[in-house]
């Protein structure tokens, strides 16, 4: 009895390790052809749990991070996804470059 506790014990820690343990980074390409070094940056960030709840909810967008950032023309723009644990736990930004 104790050794198939144990050994139910050690598979769940093991399965929670191997599907946590995961994150990836995912970047936007950003489309532009021109160097723009001196270009202000402006950014909105929200977190996606589950894939059903966001903590700002419509407030990572262009505009927003456009609005962050003092930018009124927008000459670029990034967007960059950190999952964790197979996507339940995303962190979205959205940067925008410009002037």
């Amino acid at each position: 009895m104790k050794k198939t506790i144990l050994s139910l014990t050690a598979s769940a820690v093991f399965a929670v390790v191997m599907l946590c343990s995961c994150a990836t980074i995912n970047s936007g390409a950003s489309l532009s052809d021109n160097s723009y070094s001196n270009a202000k940056m402006g950014e909105a960030k929200s977190t996606i749990i589950l894939g059903l709840w966001s903590s700002k909810g419509e407030e990572n967008n262009i505009k927003e991070a456009a609005k962050n950032g003092g930018i009124s023309k927008i000459t670029h723009v990034e967007y960059i996804d950190k999952m964790v644990c197979f996507g339940l736990w995303i962190e979205h930004t959205t940067r925008v470059y410009g002037e």
